[in-house]
């Protein structure tokens, strides 16, 4: 029976062990994103949408570089938001936390994520209600700039942070790629240098060949000139190689910042592929 007993003990002891060893492998915030589990607690609720889901952020890093990530704006463009996890994992190290500030949106449209749906829940193009000047009122757009409640949380949370950066998380069949409006052109070279190191087919799209009325690019970068970088990951990209590119590109991009100095300067644009017609325009459906 003691022997029974020594056993039983020795089990639970082992078992222990192992929960504090799984428990510190899911801070590893290097190479694979596989064993990387949402910390939820350290999330915090900002707004809610439509239909009263959360909508969540957190800051992470204390360093001088400040950048305003969006997980996602579209429903069923789920690749950027389940990286954003892993994104505060990697800025939870020193080595990195010391060199930016990252306040992030996990996902700036729940009820549409929710549905698998691009638009909101009241049938809104979220990356078509922002307060710029090309807005126009359609019943896709909302009647007027930030008539949603998921913007106006996203936007005054951005206003309130006030980046240096931007960047937005989207996914399309035409990816991967990275666009960008405003002062940005050296952003988006630093970009796609890292990520092209983990995937090479990652390249600029400096014009994405349609208008995009009431966009979050037009109104950060065209009329309030802070750089915005809209990133295109390959719809229905693995987790793990999505990740990696991810990571490697926000390094390039903290290599970049130290060199160019906090604001970026802009240069001259950069050699970049040509636009051509998406998918999802051509069978008339919203564009990005």
């Amino acid at each position: 029976m003691a022997r029974v007993a020594t056993l039983a003990v020795a089990l639970a002891t082992f078992a222990g062990c192992a929960s504090i060893a799984d428990s510190r492998a899911l801070e590893t915030p290097e190479p694979e994103v596989r064993r990387v589990q949402p910390q939820i607690a350290h999330w915090r609720t900002i707004g809610e949408s439509v239909e009263g889901r959360a909508i969540q952020a957190r800051t992470v890093g204390h360093g001088p570089l400040r950048v305003f990530v969006i997980g996602s704006i579209h429903g069923d463009e789920r690749e950027g938001r389940r990286l954003v996890d892993s994104l505060a994992i990697m800025f939870r190290d020193p080595s990195y936390a010391s060199k930016a500030t990252i306040y992030m949106v996990r996902d700036a449209n729940p009820d549409g994520s929710a549905r698998g749906s691009r638009r909101n829940a009241r049938g809104v193009d979220l990356n078509r209600n922002w307060p710029a000047s090309n807005f126009k009122a359609s019943p896709a757009r909302g009647s007027a700039p930030l008539s949603e409640p998921e913007v106006r949380v996203v936007a005054d949370a951005m206003t309130k942070f006030d980046p240096d950066l931007v960047v937005v998380f989207h996914s399309t069949y035409r990816g991967p790629f990275c666009n960008y409006d405003g002062p940005a052109q050296r952003h988006a070279k630093a970009f796609v240098s890292g990520a092209s190191r983990a995937d090479r087919r990652w390249r600029i799209v400096p014009d994405m060949g349609y208008p995009t009325p009431g966009s979050l690019g037009s109104w950060v970068g065209v009329d309030r000139g802070t750089p915005i970088l809209t990133v295109e990951f390959d719809r229905g990209q693995d987790l793990a190689s999505s990740w990696l590119a991810t990571k490697r590109a926000f390094e390039s991009l903290l290599v970049e910042s130290e060199v160019g100095g906090r604001r970026l300067s802009a240069s001259a644009p950069v050699e970049a592929s040509a636009p051509s017609p998406t998918p999802d325009a051509q069978a008339g459906a919203s564009p990005r």
